[in-house]
């Protein structure tokens, strides 16, 4: 009905579009993997914006929704993280007050180690430290298997080591 323009069933539908979305970048609050609450209302509000958009093209609401859930949250999270990790390696050179001259050094040799690595074994590297992620989180964000995660970390840190030797 709300395809053709009744306006109380596009009401009532839009309604449960926004507490369904709510609900479940709520619970990615929640499983801190949104770490603002304003993001929430945010992707809320995306969500809605879209389904607003494109309800008389939609044929099945409930893939629709599925659908767009999860793309809104894979696009906010791959971005909250690439800033965050990049920001937090800036935060990490720029912030030497704490450590003396040799450990400066040491540290600026190990960021040029990484930075030598492939664009793989850094984004690993970067997500375990910077990220502050666990090896499972890594795996399912790149797709991979933990078992593989794990030692391809393990082996970078292996060849950062040897290489600083």
């Amino acid at each position: 009905m709300a395809k053709e323009g009744n306006s109380d069933a596009f009401t009532k539908i839009s309604g449960h579009i926004h507490e369904i979305s709510h609900s479940y970048f709520l619970s990615k609050y929640r499983g801190k993997k949104i770490l603002n609450k304003d993001d929430v209302d945010d992707l809320t509000a995306n969500v809605y914006i879209a389904f607003a958009e494109q309800y008389q093209k939609i044929e099945s609401i409930e893939n629709w929704l599925r659908r767009v859930l999860f793309l809104t949250f894979v696009r906010f999270y791959k971005q909250n993280n690439l800033k965050r990790t990049t920001q937090l390696k800036e935060s990490i050179a720029a912030d030497d007050s704490y450590i003396g001259t040799d450990q400066q050094h040491d540290i600026n040799a190990i960021l040029k180690e990484i930075d030598t690595l492939s664009d793989e074994k850094q984004e690993i590297i970067k997500l375990r430290f910077w990220g502050d992620m666990q090896f499972n989180e890594i795996a399912e964000k790149l797709n991979k298997n933990e078992a593989a995660v794990k030692k391809m970390f393990y082996r970078s840190i292996e060849e950062i080591k040897n290489k600083l030797r």
